[in-house]
């Protein structure tokens, strides 16, 4: 069972696109790590979806 979906999120700065169309699903009871290199989008994510 998926506690969170998130479906085709976006997000630009101006003229730099720093997420598209991104889908990403969190189950209940699952621990979930989110990696990536510096600037690549994850804590913009993370701010998106918990807003």
């Amino acid at each position: 069972m998926n506690c969170i979906n998130s479906i085709e999120i976006s997000k630009n700065f101006g003229s730099v696109q720093a997420l598209k169309n991104i889908n990403i699903s969190f189950s209940k009871g699952n621990i979930t790590g989110l990696i990536g290199r510096n600037g690549a989008g994850k804590t913009t994510l993370l701010n998106i979806i918990s807003s």
